[in-house]
C-alpha cells in the first residue's frame, strides 16, 4: 500500500468510527439529566488500537461535537468534548502500538478504564455538568458515581472482547506490529 492509499483508508475508517459513535451516543444510550449511559467508547477504542492518540483524540471530540450540533441533550458543552478528547487521548497512549496479546489487553483495560471512569468522567465530566446545569458539584458527583462504574465495567467487559473478535483479526492492525 503506498503512502496515499494508507492515509485515505485511515481517514474512511476512521469516518466510519466517528459515525458509529455518534449513533452508539445519540441513539443507543440511556440519558437522564445525571446519567448518560452508552457504549460509544469503542469505536474510539478501535480508532486507538488501529491509529493512536491523535486520531482517537480527534474522533471522540468531533463525534461528540457532531452529536451535540445535530442531536443536542442541552447546551453546547466544551468542557464535555474536552472530557471525550482526553478519554480518546488516554485510549491512544495505551492501546497504540502495544503489545495486546494474553492478558496483556485486560490490563491495559483496566488502565484505560480507570482513567476514563475516575479522573475524567466522574470529576472532570461532573465537574463540567456541574456548570451547565447549576447543580452543586458534590452533589452531582454522588449521583454520578453508579453511572460511573456501570462504565468502568462495561469497558473492562467489552474492550477486550471488540479487541480479540475485531481489531486483531484486521490485516491493517496485523500490519502495524509486524
Amino acid at each position: 500500500m503506498n503512502k496515499n492509499t494508507k492515509k485515505t483508508t485511515a481517514i474512511v475508517i476512521v469516518a466510519a468510527m466517528i459515525a458509529m459513535e455518534f449513533i452508539l451516543n445519540r441513539f443507543v444510550g440511556i440519558t437522564t439529566d445525571t446519567i448518560h449511559v452508552a457504549v460509544d467508547f469503542l469505536p474510539i477504542a478501535v480508532v486507538a488500537m488501529l491509529y493512536g492518540p491523535i486520531w482517537s483524540t480527534a474522533a471522540y471530540a468531533i463525534g461528540d461535537v457532531l452529536g451535540a450540533l445535530l442531536f443536542p441533550y442541552g447546551p453546547i458543552n466544551p468542557g464535555i468534548t474536552l472530557a471525550n478528547a482526553l478519554i480518546g487521548l488516554a485510549y491512544g497512549l495505551i492501546f497504540y502500538k502495544k503489545d495486546l496479546s494474553g492478558k496483556k489487553i485486560i490490563l491495559n483495560t483496566l488502565f484505560a478504564s480507570l482513567i476514563a471512569a475516575i479522573p475524567i468522567k466522574l470529576f472532570l465530566t461532573t465537574f463540567f455538568l456541574s456548570i451547565a446545569y447549576g447543580t452543586p458539584y458534590n452533589a452531582f458527583i454522588i449521583a454520578r458515581i453508579p453511572t460511573c462504574a456501570l462504565l468502568f465495567a462495561a469497558q473492562m467487559i467489552l474492550i477486550p472482547i471488540v479487541y480479540r473478535f475485531v481489531v486483531y483479526r484486521l490485516p491493517i492492525y496485523r500490519t502495524q506490529l509486524e
